[in-house]
């Protein structure tokens, strides 16, 4: 029986595995986070519309990517608060109407994000083609209904059913509609597809792990979840600013109550735990078998033989 443990033992390979201490942060004080090798494009383009060189942007990028905070941070820099309006998600076209009518000055800019919920409404989109149409300056929105038009400041007024639009439109996509109606508004400003591999993803991690109000956590234990995360995760996984965020938030939840936070965070990425747990132990050469053995029973409530199976998938994962 001895021997059989000994040779399941002897299976495992073994492989880097994740120390804090085994790397080299930067110091952000030498160097501060170098975000604008991600956003310089983008913030130049949303810097176009608010300087009236175009009067239509759209963006096109997955979530969790900074998308929103991005535009945002440029509007709040180049306008006054009342010059710009931040509309998330498509409701219905009546309040598309409205938002677009409460923005329809010269000078301001409204901001539609998150609009891939519009791609099967022709109203809505008709409405959009009608606000960006590129000759002239002056753009009328028409919205014909039985119904009176609820004002959205003034319960005793209705709004008109037609009005000219002299703004600016933002708008953001997760995923931006393949339709000939889409390709025509495409075609009236600049279409922008932001996108990142996963070794781009991991380098803007690591770049606003410098950042030191990102979470709750220190800076150097920001920069810390971010090895961890490049150290569990793979190209096949779809890391973003969001997941960071929440690996963080997760690691701050875990020192402040005693969790195990490693433990949460890869539910986050569907990743199996208890095989990650095994590699990490065998790859302590400090840790003696009958000790990994009695911490994976206490982390996990499996078995001694449970261990030794997984110990065996994994080698087998790694031969295939």
């Amino acid at each position: 029986m001895k021997a059989q443990e000994t040779e399941r033992e002897e299976m495992i390979e073994s492989s880097e595995s994740f120390s804090p201490d085994g790397y080299e942060y930067d110091n952000p004080s030498e160097n501060p986070p170098a975000l604008d090798q991600f956003y310089g494009p983008l913030r130049n383009y949303v810097k176009m519309v608010t300087g009236g060189y175009h009067r239509l942007f759209m963006l096109d990028a997955s979530g969790g990517l900074g998308k929103t905070y991005n535009v945002k941070h440029v509007l709040k820099e180049e306008l006054e608060p009342t010059e710009w309006t931040h509309q998330k998600g498509f409701t219905t076209p009546v309040e598309l109407y409205k938002t677009l009518w409460k923005a329809q000055d010269d000078g301001h800019v409204l901001f539609l994000d998150d609009m891939s919920g519009l791609r099967n409404n022709q109203k809505a989109i008709d409405m959009l083609k009608a606000a960006t149409e590129s000759d002239g300056a002056e753009n009328w929105i028409e919205y014909r209904t039985s119904q009176e038009i609820a004002h959205p400041h003034n319960p005793d007024m209705a709004l008109p059913n037609t009005f000219c639009f002299r703004g600016a439109i933002i708008m953001s996509f997760n995923d931006t509609p393949k339709t000939p109606d889409f390709n025509a508004l495409k075609d009236r400003g600049v279409f922008y597809q932001f996108e990142l591999d996963y070794e781009e993803r991991l380098e803007l991690i690591r770049e606003a792990a410098k950042i030191p109000d990102f979470s709750d956590l220190t800076v150097s234990e920001q920069q810390e979840v971010a090895e961890w995360i490049a150290s569990v995760t793979n190209p096949s996984i779809r890391v973003s600013l969001r997941t960071f965020e929440e690996v963080c938030s997760m690691r701050h939840y875990g020192q402040m109550e005693s969790q195990d936070w490693e433990k949460m965070a890869f539910e986050v990425f569907n990743l199996d735990y208890e095989k990650h747990l095994i590699i990490r132990m065998r790859e302590s050469n400090n840790m003696p078998i009958n000790e990994q053995i009695e911490h994976f029973k206490e982390q996990t409530g499996r078995s001694k033989r449970y261990y030794y199976n997984l110990l065996s998938d994994i080698k087998n994962e790694r031969m295939s």
